[in-house]
């Protein structure tokens, strides 16, 4: 066999290997979205009901990219507008409670539950960014309506903290918690539980596809747009979180010399920053018992220095 033929052989080869890498990454990426981002229908029997809430309720619903999400608006203050987006395996009761104290504090408070998600419509939640998107969505739907002549202020928890980052430009300041910077780093940090070191071989199939399911701009990352915005954000970190670790979070990845941007780490793990501390004594209490027994305004009682930190930072953000 001459030289050129076993050229040949060896090209055919290291084709064909690649092609296969390729072929069977792309459909273990997009067996993950389609498993993992599956309509999450699920409700906590302990969260509070809008039959809970104090303050007026008006629902609403408008569209996102073909889906039609359900939303609330909470109160009718006139402080502002505070647009709250929740995490990814949760939805807009879940931050009931802090809506509720929003809004007896002269705010407006827009909530809405994501694609794919309890309420609203969508075969599936898309991808970890899509909860951008849908924010993006709730941004030109508030703009239009009676409320559109209000500062807006947004408060996002988790991946809803990461959209809320990531739409900093609209609004007149920010408040995330528990957020992630890399959206695809996330991702890699749980494959590696299942797949190891191996996962960060298919970083570039997961960005491709997030990219395919959630936009151009889904891979973004959250300091990249705190950088080139002037608007004044408050990051806020759970001392004990174990679902977003403390370099994978937006709070690591800022620079802390930037004069719009607070940082404050809190007593807490991911969830739950909000909750006073008899909540969380009471959570424990009634670990195992019979939801239907909980009392839910104990259960969901909020922290009122955290959430008055919260709006102090609103009413007088950094900037």
């Amino acid at each position: 066999m001459n030289r050129r033929s076993l050229f040949g052989i060896l090209l055919a080869t290291v084709l064909s290997t690649v092609f296969l890498f390729c072929a069977c990454s792309f459909l273990a990426v997009g067996l993950f979205y389609h498993f993992f981002y599956l309509r999450y229908d699920t409700y906590c029997p302990t969260d509070l009901r809008v039959s809970d809430l104090k303050e007026t309720v008006v629902p609403v619903t408008f569209d996102s990219d073909g889906d039609t999400l359900s939303g609330l608006f909470i109160g009718d203050g006139t402080n502002g507008v505070i647009v709250m987006v929740h995490g990814m395996r949760s939805g807009m009761d879940a931050h009931f409670a802090e809506a509720d104290y929003f809004a007896a504090h002269g705010y407006t408070v827009f909530t809405f539950d994501g694609r794919g998600t309890r309420t609203s419509g969508g075969g599936s939640r898309d991808s970890i960014s899509a909860a951008r998107d849908d924010l993006d969505a709730a941004l030109d739907y508030l703009e239009a309506s009676a409320y559109g002549s209000l500062p807006v202020y947004l408060y996002g928890h988790s991946s809803g903290g990461y959209a809320a980052a990531t739409e900093l430009e609209r609004a007149d300041a920010a408040c995330v918690l528990s957020a992630f910077d890399d959206p695809i780093e996330v991702m890699c940090w749980y494959g590696k539980r299942y797949a190891g070191f191996l996962v960060y071989l298919q970083r570039p199939f997961l960005a491709l596809w997030n990219r395919f399911e959630a936009g151009a701009d889904a891979n973004e990352r959250a300091d990249e747009v705190i950088d080139r915005t002037d608007v004044p954000i408050l990051i806020i970190s759970g001392s004990d979180d174990n679902i977003i670790p403390p370099d994978l979070s937006v709070a690591s990845a800022v620079s802390k010399s930037d004069p719009n941007v607070s940082c404050v780490e809190w007593r807490g793990g991911h969830s739950g920053l909000w909750l006073s501390d008899d909540a969380l004594v009471y959570r424990e209490t009634v670990k195992g018992d019979d939801p239907d027994t909980v009392d839910r305004l104990r259960f969901n009682a909020v922290d009122p220095v955290f959430l008055d930190t919260v709006l102090t930072f609103f009413e007088h953000p950094a900037a």
